[in-house]
């Protein structure tokens, strides 16, 4: 009897790798080494703009380098197993998800961006450019405002770039991830709509604005 092998049929098995693999809290992980729970103490998140603030430069970047890599590998060995750009791509997703809903955290973790512009760069590094870009111009028009016109119109861009419709989708599916984690907030956030749209479109809570509270990090990688 002949043995079927193709590589959708592993693709399961590397969703949930992905995610396992995007659920390891690297920055908790890091601030933890240095005694510090990134859950209580910043912003409350934890990624690596939270690590950055809380412990030091050098440790930030090591966390964001480390969950970038959670976005790109996925991709990377899906891509060199065959599958196209929509299956290669869903796998970074996932990761993405492990991120911001960390099995491991038992809910709520980081917000994705560093992840997300791995996947970005492994699926089409001349997104990145786009990202980066606005990422810049964050410094004056605000970090919030510029993240999220950079992703919220990333989708468009690949669009406008010939790129497949299944990679688009991804890229699509990507940005509402992100945006609706920012939405979310951190725990204890208020959820009504007024703050949730004040997060996504500005990065930032009401309860940022007041003394020894902290905004959580800009929407960009």
């Amino acid at each position: 009897m002949p043995v079927v092998s193709s590589p959708i049929l592993y693709w399961p098995l590397l969703l949930l790798a992905a995610y396992l693999l995007g659920s390891i809290p690297f920055a908790q992980i890091l601030a933890r080494l240095r005694g510090v729970d990134l859950r209580r103490t910043g912003s409350g998140n934890v990624g690596a703009g939270n690590l950055t603030r809380s412990v030091g430069v050098g440790w930030g970047a090591v966390a964001a380098v480390a969950d970038g890599l959670k976005g790109l590998l996925p991709v990377v060995l899906a891509t060199r197993a065959g599958l196209g750009p929509g299956a290669a791509g869903l796998a970074g997703v996932a990761a993405v998800v492990g991120h911001n809903w960390s099995v491991f955290m038992r809910g709520r973790s980081g917000r994705g961006l560093a992840a997300a512009a791995g996947l970005v760069i492994a699926l089409n590094p001349a997104l990145v450019i786009w990202t980066t870009g606005w990422a810049l111009a964050g410094w004056r028009i605000g970090g919030g405002l510029a993240g999220f016109v950079g992703w919220g119109l990333l989708p468009v861009v690949s669009v406008s770039l010939g790129r497949p419709v299944t990679e688009s989708m991804v890229v699509l599916l990507l940005c509402s991830i992100l945006i609706g984690r920012r939405m979310q907030g951190n725990t204890g956030d208020d959820l009504d709509t007024s703050s949730m749209m004040r997060r996504a479109v500005y990065d930032r809570d009401l309860a940022a604005d007041r003394p020894g509270e902290t905004a959580d990090d800009p929407l960009i990688p």
